[in-house]
């Protein structure tokens, strides 16, 4: 894989073969990636009336209202205005979506990194940072706060970069118009018991 350049990301925009908007300033722009900035909304994992994270849940739920109290259950929703801040406290995982708008081309993977500033007060993109070739929506930012005490954000912070890796010797794939997360326009909860089933016990006690 070869990461792209300023020069070669910026063309691709112009060109309309990569999608990131909006780019409020062009201190967005760096050497080899994109700053990303916090949206407006952010969930809040919490613990209200579950005693763990089973995938027998996800698998076993049998309608659309069993699913939308579970995840009410797991997250607590906020809507914020600019110059609103939340709270990250240490410990504590939120899903926040980029103001960004994001298309990808079909031969470009975009990688999603804490911009180092806010890595070193602890803020950290806990879990999944590859976007996918082909991928349209805003990315979700898995956050955790590693430090020792809150960290306080606003929608519209550069908190995030997201490179481009060049994928060789690949041909055009079908996009996966069945995909959980493709078309996202906020963070939302995903199946992990998606394609394992045949893992997970029917019956759990």
């Amino acid at each position: 894989m070869t990461i792209l350049s300023r020069k070669e990301y910026t063309k691709r925009i112009r060109d309309n073969e990569l999608i990131i908007s909006p780019i409020l300033s062009r201190k967005q722009l760096g050497i080899s990636s994109i700053d990303l900035r916090v949206g407006n909304i952010v969930l809040m994992a919490r613990a209200r009336g579950l005693s763990h994270v089973d995938p027998h849940h996800y698998k076993s739920t049998k309608n659309e209202h069993d699913d939308i109290v579970g995840k009410r259950q797991k997250h607590e929703r906020h809507e914020l205005t600019f110059l609103q801040k939340f709270l990250l406290h240490p410990g504590t995982l939120a899903l926040v979506p980029t103001l960004e708008w994001v298309k990808l081309p079909h031969d470009l993977q975009g990688l999603v990194t804490t911009r180092s500033t806010w890595a070193r007060e602890g803020l950290n993109i806990a879990t999944a940072s590859f976007v996918e070739p082909n991928y349209e929506g805003i990315v979700t930012l898995e956050l955790a706060n590693l430090g020792q005490i809150p960290i306080a954000l606003y929608p519209g912070l550069r908190i995030a970069q997201i490179a481009f890796c060049q994928m060789k010797g690949t041909t055009k794939p079908k996009i996966d118009e069945s995909s959980q997360f493709r078309m996202a326009f906020e963070p939302s909860e995903g199946n992990i018991a998606l394609h394992d089933g045949a893992f997970i016990p029917e019956d759990v006690h």
